[in-house]
């Protein structure tokens, strides 16, 4: 008889109620998600081994991941397995390391006996663990070619959640291996905010760091104690005691939020509803943490599942209601708490089996808690910013108001010689004027001929570069167009002459009529070329018109240059006029360098 024939038969004459999908192992297998396979059995009393065997009332696993919510006495999971497969070091692992007790054994059927309990869970030293690991994982000697039943009996103080997956040793090294480094980064990066933002402390004494470490801390112990790595590396010999570290960072971390968010947003500054609010939120979380040492089963008593939904709802509501009335942290700080509600909502509901279950919605709460913490951080630096920018700046109106008072002192005993004073300011703004209007020319607003005297000893020294610009058949335009366009002409030029000539040092004047200088100081002879040859191309893409036709207007350009010896400017002016020459005769519209 086929040897799974004589299995569907032993499950027939063994139990009335063999309602599991036996799972059967291959060779080359991907680790398996337990849910469908799974039975489940909530006794009325309680059951060892054998009695579990026997029992009425086992129930199919549903969902993505099992949950049986809170139960106050041990609950039964059985799963059937017939390992197909070469390999034999198939592990067990339970994906939720906050149960208090999980004690797992092996049943052969055929020969109707027990393998060796194995017990697990965070009420129990590591030490006493089949495997030292962050969760409670189970070693499942399974002969080839044979059914084994896996009977589980789990114990939690807090809802009893069972995301469990079945792989091979090897398979679970190299997931371990990923998820640890994972988890090491966020704890790295949760320890180095918390150090920043506790020097911040020391360099700013303000108290809103104290509640935001107080809280970093509460939710770093959390996610220790949710991810294992506190049972595996932190507190493998503590048992029970280590066991109340989840629930007691739970609850500190809501008392820790409430003191944050109170002290962050000035909740007692605006009173009203959000203050009664914060108050009540005060008082109820810290009644939990107390409770978590004295007697943890009266937590459920408190509603501390629904409390904590209530209160991360609360906060949302009491960081909207002081943004209406103009608080400047509460936006940040509601994009930091909704960040965190829609993380854990995520995994809430992989949990609920509303959401596929894996690595990934098993830990998003975590994710959660970094961009949490990140964006506080963030807004933390920004309020404090704000404040320091607010103080500085009432010092300043301070400042201000004294000196007003002191000056108006100072007015009706000097008021006199203020007078004076401010004829004289007004005489010397007066001369200032009258000295650049004399060395401006009125039409182009730049430098005229006085100005570039007064320069000329400034200007000594190696490549100094000398451009003599005219436009070109100037009189004609004057004899043509008139007098008037021929001065929009002169200040077309003028205009090309700023925009083409910036350099600190360099001076652009109207040295006659039609006539302009340019002066370079530190230029090389190419470069002066290239800004010479900018100047005639850019008036010559000039458009004018004159009584609606178009008019062209050029210029010819003399250029000369100091060298490296250097010559004196104003026989360079003369060399430069004499270029200029040069390129009125050979056609005009053009440069022509002196060489």
């Amino acid at each position: 008889m086929p040897v799974r024939l004589l299995i569907l038969l032993f499950c027939l004459l063994t139990s009335a109620t063999c309602q599991a999908t036996i799972l059967e192992l291959r060779d080359g297998q991907v680790p398996v998600r337990l849910v469908e396979q799974l039975e489940y059995l909530i006794p009325a009393q309680p059951l060892d081994f054998a009695e579990a065997t026997l029992a009425q009332g086992w129930q199919r696993g549903r969902g993505s991941a099992l949950n049986l919510r809170r139960q106050t006495g041990p609950v039964w999971v059985r799963l059937a397995l017939y390992n197909a497969s070469q390999v034999d070091d198939w592990q067990l692992e339970v994906e939720w390391p906050v149960l208090d007790r999980v004690e797992l054994r092996l049943y052969d059927p055929q020969r109707r006996q027990w393998g060796a309990p194995m017990v697990a869970g965070d009420h129990l030293p590591l030490a006493q663990w089949p495997l030292p690991a962050r969760q409670p994982t189970f070693p499942l000697q399974l002969p080839a070619q044979e059914l084994r039943w896996v009977y589980l009996q789990v114990q939690s103080t807090e809802n009893l959640v069972l995301p469990m997956q079945l792989l091979s040793a090897r398979d679970r090294v190299q997931q371990e291996l990923e998820q640890s480094i994972l988890l090491a980064l966020f704890f790295g990066a949760m320890l180095s905010i918390l150090l920043y933002n506790a020097s911040l402390y020391l360099f700013t004494r303000q108290p809103d760091y104290i509640w935001y470490n107080l809280y970093l801390f509460g939710v770093v112990l959390y996610e220790l104690s949710l991810s294992g790595f506190g049972t595996l590396y932190l507190w493998p010999g503590l048992g029970l005691p280590g066991g109340l570290i989840y629930a007691g960072s739970a609850m500190w971390s809501f008392l820790a939020a409430t003191l944050f968010i109170r002290a962050f947003l000035r909740i007692p500054r605006y009173g009203g509803w959000p203050l009664w609010v914060s108050n009540a939120l005060l008082v109820y979380w810290g009644l939990a943490l107390a409770l978590v040492f004295i007697e943890p089963h009266w937590l459920f008593a408190l509603g501390v599942n629904s409390m904590a939904l209530l209160t991360c709802l609360l906060g949302l509501a009491i960081g909207f209601s002081l943004w209406r009335r103009g608080n400047q942290s509460a936006p940040l700080f509601m994009l930091a708490w909704l960040s965190l509600i829609v993380f854990t909502f995520i995994h809430v509901a992989a949990i609920e089996g509303l959401l596929p279950v894996n690595a990934l919605t098993l830990r998003i709460q975590t994710l959660g808690f970094f961009t949490e913490f990140i964006l506080l951080s963030v807004a933390l630096a920004d309020r404090i910013n704000r404040e320091r920018a607010a103080r500085v700046e009432a010092q300043r109106q301070m400042l201000k108001v004294q000196k007003n008072i002191n000056e108006e002192l100072d007015r009706r005993v000097q008021e006199r010689t203020e007078q004076l004073q401010q004829t004289h300011e007004e005489l010397e703004r007066a001369n200032a004027e009258l000295t650049r209007l004399s060395y401006t020319d009125a039409l182009t607003r730049l430098a005229n001929r006085r100005h570039v005297e007064a320069q000329l000893p400034l200007m000594q020294g190696s490549d100094l570069a000398v451009l003599m610009l005219d436009i070109d058949h100037f009189k004609r335009i004057n004899d043509s167009y008139g007098h008037p366009f021929g001065d929009r002409c002169i200040a077309a030029v003028g205009e090309v002459l700023r925009q083409q000539v910036r350099r600190s040092g360099d001076l652009a004047a109207r040295y006659g009529g039609e006539e302009f200088i340019v002066l370079l100081r530190g230029c090389p002879l190419s470069a002066a070329e290239l800004i010479a040859e900018r100047i005639r191309a850019a008036v010559a893409q000039l458009s004018l018109e004159h009584e609606g036709l178009p008019v062209s207007l050029t210029i010819s350009v003399g250029l000369a240059h100091s060298g490296e010896a250097g010559t004196e400017v104003r026989a360079l002016i003369g060399i430069a006029d004499q270029a200029l020459y040069q390129a009125k005769q050979g056609g005009r519209n053009r440069v022509a360098v002196a060489r």
